[in-house]
C-alpha cells in the first residue's frame, strides 16, 4: 500500500518523536492514504477517542482502495452497528485534539472537512468548506470559517500562479489559523519545476514559533522551509 514505508517510517514519524522529545510545539503528524500512511501510528492518534482505522480492498475493477473509521466498540447501545467514516484514495488525514480533518486536493481549490470524534456519529457533526485557489492570491487575509483552525498547513498547486519562468511549478502553501488564510508560494520547489504527477509535496507539520514547516512529498524526500 504505501510505497516508501521504510523511508516514511524513518524521516518522517522518526523526525516528530524528536520534536517530541525536545519538547518543540508541532502541529500534529499528517497522513495520506495510501501513500504515506502506517496504519499502527494513525490508530495511535484515534486510539484516544476510542476509533480505529483499517483499510478496505476493491470489490470491483471500477473501484479504488479505500480506508475506513470505526469506534472500537462497534455496537451501539440498542445493539445496531455504530456508524463509521469512510475515505476514499487520495485523502489526507489529520487527527488535533478531538477532531479529524480529512482533505481533498481539486484542480481549482482544496476541500476540507472536519469531524468531532467525541460524538457518537461524527457525520452529524461534520463541517466542510471549499478554498478557491484560483481565486485566493498570495499573502495574509482574513478567512471567516465556521471551521476550527490551529496552524493547519498544507499545499495545493495554483494553476493561475505567476511564475518567473514557464518551466517553474506552481504550488503554494496554505496556512489556516483561527480566522486568517495565508497562501505561500512554494518557491524553493517551483523553481525546479517537474512533473506534478511525478513529484509533489504530500505532507506538513509546522513549528509556529520558529517559522518552519517540515515536510515530505513524493519522491522529495524529507525537506525543511521558513515560513
Amino acid at each position: 500500500m504505501n510505497e516508501y514505508p521504510f523511508y516514511y517510517n524513518i524521516c518522517w514519524r522518526q523526525a516528530s518523536n524528536i520534536f517530541k522529545i525536545l519538547r518543540i510545539p508541532m502541529t500534529p503528524i499528517q497522513y495520506h492514504f495510501p501513500y504515506f500512511i502506517e496504519l499502527s501510528n494513525f490508530n495511535a492518534d484515534l486510539a484516544p477517542y476510542h476509533w480505529v482505522a483499517r483499510n478496505v480492498l476493491p470489490q470491483s475493477k471500477n473501484e479504488s482502495e479505500s480506508i475506513l473509521l470505526e469506534p472500537t466498540d462497534t455496537k451501539d447501545g440498542s445493539g445496531k452497528q455504530s456508524p463509521s467514516l469512510h475515505f476514499d484514495f487520495g485523502t489526507f488525514l489529520m487527527v488535533h485534539n478531538h477532531l479529524l480533518y480529512a482533505w481533498r486536493r481539486y484542480e481549482d481549490g482544496l476541500l476540507i472537512r472536519q469531524y468531532d470524534l467525541r460524538e457518537v456519529n461524527p457525520e452529524l457533526s461534520m463541517l466542510e468548506e471549499f478554498i478557491d485557489i484560483m481565486a485566493t492570491e498570495p499573502g495574509r487575509q482574513a478567512h471567516t470559517t465556521r471551521m476550527t483552525y490551529h496552524h493547519f498547513v498544507t499545499f495545493i498547486r495554483k494553476p493561475n500562479l505567476i511564475v518567473k519562468e514557464d518551466y517553474y511549478e506552481r504550488y503554494v502553501i496554505i496556512l489556516l489559523h483561527e480566522e486568517f488564510l495565508t497562501l505561500i508560494p512554494f518557491d524553493t520547489f517551483n523553481k525546479t519545476g517537474g512533473d506534478p504527477l511525478y513529484m509533489w509535496p504530500a505532507l506538513a507539520t509546522l513549528d509556529p514559533e520558529a517559522g518552519k514547516l517540515y515536510g515530505h512529498g513524493m519522491r522529495m524526500g524529507s525537506f525543511t522551509v521558513r515560513v
